[in-house]
């Protein structure tokens, strides 16, 4: 036996114990391989802040069974102060039998005005389980749109009659 026989039985040994620690970590989470690989749903501070006034009112989530598309939908109604911009919806998807399949999330990076709703579709090849029947969304972040820094004077431009070329320095010295 020499020292490569030892160091496979090593690196065997190791491999075991990963494997080992791995089946033990997903058989005592509650809701096994799901609960370990998907965290909790964390919202933002922002979101959070402003969610009894963004609000998801309408959301839809279709699993093509054949081509691995999907579409959603959402109409996001903004009762706030403030326009939002960038808002991150997260949907959580199921089977028929009620177990969690997965998570995926969508940007709607437009804006949407104070006290107004938005209406924003997509359509995107993913690969999710075509056994997805419903989905549970929600609002975990979004931002505040800024008002422009200063303000643009639009005017048309206007025509100067002298014909002094003006570099912008002082003639004087």
């Amino acid at each position: 036996m020499n020292g490569k026989f030892w160091g496979n039985v090593g690196v065997s040994a190791v491999v075991f114990g990963l494997v080992a620690f791995a089946v033990t970590k997903f058989s005592a989470s509650p809701t096994g391989i799901a609960g370990v690989l998907l965290p909790e749903i964390e919202v933002s501070d922002s979101a959070e802040e402003l969610s009894q006034s963004v609000t998801l009112r309408d959301s839809f989530v279709k699993v093509s069974k054949t081509i691995h598309m999907v579409d959603a939908s959402f109409t996001i109604e903004n009762k706030s102060a403030h326009d939002i911009k960038n808002v991150v919806i997260l949907c959580t998807l199921f089977d028929d039998v009620g177990k969690e399949q997965g998570r995926d999330k969508w940007v709607v990076f437009k804006t949407v005005n104070s006290h107004d709703s938005g209406s924003f579709s997509f359509s995107n090849k993913m690969f999710i389980s075509n056994t997805i029947v419903r989905s549970d969304c929600e609002i975990v972040d979004l931002q505040i749109a800024k008002a422009p820094r200063g303000n643009a004077h639009h005017s048309t431009p206007v025509e100067h009659e002298s014909t002094a070329h003006d570099t912008g320095q002082s003639t004087e010295h």
